[in-house]
């Protein structure tokens, strides 16, 4: 499916790169057919000066996406608050993806946190100890870029809506502090 809403300036969201902008749309021919090609490039300049170059088809599985608009981050605080952890996470469509399983959006991450943090398992665990720690900071990364906040704040206002921190599983509140980190 070719997306011709995404244009080159927008602004998309990925919970390992961050916000990174769409410097080029292309069309270009493979295996036969027109495929349109985005240049993505971190807002955040690092030393790799990376650019990610992804296809429309391949936008999906990537992991990038709209960023969760002001009005859906206070939403997703909400439903982190002990009170509303049976509420179930809407499925989140954007001009950037079709609707998907939410695993790499804010939705998800949320959803992943709320789940650690009411679940006791150890340390050694390590696939859900990474699944946490990426999911922390990936969710306290896009909040922190919609509410123009530090990651340091963004994550004690996650922590605050997680509520007690005494019924919060311990790993939790460390992938949060390491997710507030500069």
């Amino acid at each position: 499916m070719i997306q011709e809403e995404i244009v080159k300036g927008d602004l998309l969201y990925h919970a390992v790169h961050g916000v990174c902008r769409v410097d080029e749309v292309s069309k270009e021919k493979e295996s036969g057919k027109q495929v349109l090609r985005y240049s993505l490039v971190p807002k955040v300049a690092n030393q790799m000066k990376a650019r990610f170059i992804i296809t429309a088809v391949d936008m999906e599985a990537s992991g990038f996406h709209e960023p969760v608009s002001l009005k859906e981050a206070n939403k997703i605080l909400n439903y982190l608050k002990v009170e509303h952890k049976t509420v179930t996470p809407p499925v989140v469509t954007s001009k950037a993806v079709a609707p998907v399983a939410w695993q790499n959006r804010a939705w998800g991450m949320a959803q992943a946190i709320l789940t650690f943090s009411h679940e006791k398992f150890e340390a050694q665990d390590q696939r859900k100890r990474q699944s946490l720690e990426r999911s922390a900071k990936g969710l306290v990364g896009e909040l922190a870029f919609v509410f123009k906040s530090t990651l340091k704040e963004t994550a004690a206002r996650v922590q605050k809506s997680l509520g007690n921190t005494s019924k919060i599983n311990p790993l939790v509140l460390v992938a949060l502090t390491h997710a507030g980190e500069d």
